[in-house]
Parts: C-alpha cells; sequence; structure tokens
C-alpha cells in the first residue's frame, strides 16, 4: 500500500458537500468503460455528483437514477483512498437531503459480502429482494429510508 493511501485511510475524511459530477475523475475510479447510468435511454432522471471532503479533495462519486418502475436507484463509488470510513453512507444520506428524496434503492452483488454487511447495519434499511430476484439477478435490494431528524 502507498503511503498517500495509508495516510488518508489513517486521517478521517468528512464529506463537505457534492458537486457537478467530474467525468475525467469518475473515469479514473472506474476506468474508460466503468458503468454509469449517464447517457443511456433505458435510465430516466440520473443525477450524479462528485462528494468533496472537508478539505476539498474528491472522495467519489454518488448518483441516482430510476428504471421502470424502481426509483432513486443509487450508484456510488467512494476512491479507495477513502474506503471503510462511512463514505458510502454519508453519500447516500447527502444525495436524499440534497435531492429530497425519501428513499434510496440499493442493489448489491450477493458476492460482496462486507457491502452487505454494510447494508444491513444501516438505520431505516429494508432487503426487499426475494429469492428469486437475488437468484435471478445474483443482487440482493434494500430501500433506504431518510431518517426523519435528517430531512
Amino acid at each position: 500500500m502507498s503511503e498517500n493511501i495509508t495516510e488518508s485511510k489513517e486521517r478521517k475524511i468528512e464529506l463537505r458537500e457534492l458537486t457537478d459530477f467530474d467525468q475525467e475523475y469518475f473515469e479514473s475510479l472506474e476506468g474508460k468503460n466503468g458503468w454509469i447510468a449517464l447517457g443511456n435511454d433505458f435510465y430516466q432522471n440520473p443525477h450524479y455528483f462528485t462528494g468533496l471532503s472537508t478539505d476539498q479533495e474528491k472522495v467519489g462519486i454518488i448518483g441516482v437514477y430510476d428504471c421502470g418502475p424502481d426509483q432513486n436507484i443509487l450508484h456510488y463509488v467512494v476512491d479507495p483512498k477513502y474506503r471503510g470510513q462511512g463514505l458510502a453512507r454519508k453519500l447516500a444520506d447527502k444525495i436524499m437531503a440534497d435531492l429530497d428524496l425519501p428513499y434510496v434503492v440499493l442493489t448489491i452483488d450477493l458476492d460482496n459480502k462486507a457491502s452487505l454487511r454494510a447494508a444491513e447495519k444501516l438505520p431505516g434499511v429494508e432487503r426487499v429482494s426475494d429469492a428469486e430476484h437475488e437468484k435471478e439477478y445474483h443482487k440482493a435490494k434494500f430501500i433506504y429510508k431518510r431518517l426523519e431528524n435528517e430531512k
């Protein structure tokens, strides 16, 4: 592990704001062929942002989009330098607050055990996928509701 990543993980990062989506930063995290709902007519109402820390560092990408009957599907990528600090939840809470969304939909690959455990610990989360859905898509689906005191 490089010194920069070690230093970043030791220093607690606080999310300050969501700013305009930075395509170049997204590609630095996910590669040029990284999946995103932008520019695809199958996904409606996409809103993507770049998360900034209190030190003005880019910490990740977050977006929501609609797909058929599912609304507010969450898509995020936390910068590897800052993973393990709860930024995924902070990004989700911030986008719900900024866009005044009552909930977001989380879809998590069944092989991603760490993310599944983290999602199940969130206050206001409910697993809504059934065994058939999980077998077909190999993903669990959760509804993460905005807490009353965060409205």
